[in-house]
């Protein structure tokens, strides 16, 4: 079958080696030998891969690292290779009911990061992968936290996602999707449903559900006492006010404005800690609560030009230059 370039969702076989992790030379020997896919053809021959054809190379190459012979699995349906998938990974995981947040997760992508994840946090459990979400209805497992990939967001699955039974399955919904109308999007919000657009990274999507797992800090207030505070030391200053403002005008290599953020908000802070330290005190108690926001500003001041240094340090920006 021939098929355009342009064709949405279509892949070169090099593009198809660096998503999967297969050399080319390897991806051709499994095609001849085991027919492991089928890929269309451009009018000069090339191959051409789709959406599927890379979430089924995927999944073989994580049973394959596995240890599972090429031959083996080769012919699996994506149905067979999920479930393969899925119980390879359950063969660790602890007792229902053991204080855990159980998460799971359906779609072709999601389902195979998650099952290949190198890291998640404590307390999270990965308790099912599927690649189609009926294949999650039809199961039976129970989950605190569902999320669910979908290219679309339609009235079809807006309606699977309000219906009653469906939503006994979780406690927590997450849906990533490439387009939605605003309207569907608006509904599912409603319901206490969290909307995050493709692409996403799955440590994100873990930190997600880390934030719905109950908090054991039993939260209070900090008692008020103007001694204790008037003598607490203060952070010393880690950025000039010249390098704050270089740091807030430059492009960041993470393609987003976390930097310009940071910087704007550490100067807004070293701005009220000099507007505290010279506010007009008219008594006592005036002077005991400038020096009490003035300590407060400064710890968090400091806090977030610690994450600044970090940010500057993984985007490799020497700071030191903009003195």
């Amino acid at each position: 079958m021939t098929t355009s370039l342009k064709e949405e969702g279509s892949y070169r076989i090099g593009a198809v080696s660096r998503l999967t992790g297969i050399p080319s030379d390897t991806l051709r020997i499994w095609e001849r030998r085991y027919d492991i896919v089928e890929p269309s053809r451009t009018t000069k021959g090339a191959r051409l891969y789709s959406q599927s054809d890379v979430s089924r190379l995927m999944m073989i190459k994580s049973l394959v690292d596995q240890g599972n012979a090429i031959s083996t699995v080769a012919s699996l349906s994506i149905k067979q290779l999920n479930e393969r998938l899925s119980s390879s990974h359950q063969n660790n995981l602890p007792e229902m009911g053991s204080g855990r947040h159980d998460v799971c997760v359906v779609g072709q992508a999601l389902s195979i990061k998650a099952v290949n994840t190198d890291y998640m946090p404590t307390g999270l459990e990965l308790a099912g992968t599927y690649t189609e979400l009926d294949w999650f209805v039809d199961d039976e497992t129970v989950c605190d936290t569902l999320i669910v990939e979908c290219p679309t967001v339609e009235r079809m699955l807006v309606k699977q996602i309000k219906n009653k039974e469906f939503r006994s399955r979780y406690k927590n919904l997450i849906l990533v999707y490439a387009f939605a109308p605003t309207i569907l999007l608006n509904q599912l919000r409603r319901i206490g449903v969290i909307t995050i657009r493709a692409p996403v990274s799955i440590d994100h999507l873990w930190q997600l559900c880390v934030n719905k797992m109950p908090s054991n800090i039993d939260w209070k207030e900090s008692t008020f006492e103007p001694s204790s505070v008037i003598s607490s030391k203060v952070p010393e200053r880690l950025f000039t006010r010249m390098q704050l403002a270089r740091l807030s005008s430059i492009t960041p290599l993470l393609k987003c404005e976390c930097p310009q953020h940071l910087s704007t908000l550490i100067e807004q802070l070293v701005s009220f800690e000099d507007y505290s330290l010279d506010c007009e005190n008219m008594s006592s108690k005036d002077e005991q609560m400038h020096a009490y926001l003035h300590v407060m500003t400064s710890k968090a001041r400091s806090m977030l030009e610690i994450a600044l240094s970090k940010l500057a340090e993984y985007e490799g920006i020497n700071v030191d230059k903009f003195k």
